[in-house]
């Protein structure tokens, strides 16, 4: 679950899934969303509900989203469940999330490097470079009133990601129940993805497990 599924990386991280013997289904979210009920959750409850008991596997909003789902055995990669400082800029963020603006106005503002080093030219031109301000407001709306993480979901994240804060895992998510991969905000456009791959399907069994248990 994420912005883009048909992106190089995007899908050969689908295929690792899906060669460690899992059914991948693929769900892109809209970028620009006004309303996170009738954008986002509406039409994933909608997905959820036609898999027989899924895993659900959300990186970045994905992990916004699909924490809102409250899914058994959930793995959260990169989830953007805080702001990484004043990311989309302080008081133009304060200012601008009140403003029921649908227009992008705000600018996106971490770079390429951030994102991973093997992101193609094709992946960092679908990253659109503003949101809206209702963007904005429906995003910190959806932080403020994430639910409690799951007692069998896992979380998968890099000390080096500067796209999303991580204040918004260590709140919730005791150590114990968090993985650590090396590189920035998608493991699957690391250095080594396949290094930074294998600890997302490490999470997956370790989140499989406490649910049959």
């Amino acid at each position: 679950m994420g912005h883009r599924v048909d992106g190089t990386n995007e899908r050969w991280f689908a295929e690792q899934l899906a060669n460690e013997g899992y059914r991948v289904t693929l769900v892109e979210l809209p970028t620009n969303p006004t309303s996170f009920e009738r954008d986002y959750l509406v039409p994933m409850a909608g997905v959820r509900d036609d898999l027989e008991s899924p895993t659900v596997v959300g990186h970045s909003a994905g992990g916004l989203v699909a924490a809102h789902l409250e899914p058994r055995g959930a793995v959260y990669v990169s989830p953007w469940w805080a702001f990484y400082g004043e990311r989309l800029r302080g008081r133009l963020l304060e200012l601008g999330s009140k403003l029921p603006v649908s227009t992008p106005l705000v600018p996106v503002d971490f770079g390429r490097e951030e994102v991973g080093p093997r992101v193609t030219d094709r992946g960092w031109r679908r990253i659109p470079d503003r949101v809206s301000p209702a963007f904005v407001r429906e995003v910190r709306r959806a932080q403020a009133e994430l639910p409690a993480i799951g007692d069998d979901a896992r979380v998968c994240v890099s000390l080096s990601d500067t796209v999303v804060g991580l204040q918004g895992v260590g709140d919730r998510v005791p150590p114990e129940r968090i993985h650590l991969y090396e590189g920035r905000h998608e493991p699957f456009t690391a250095a080594d993805r396949a290094a930074a791959t294998g600890v997302v399907t490490e999470a997956l069994s370790a989140a499989e497990s406490s649910v049959t248990l």
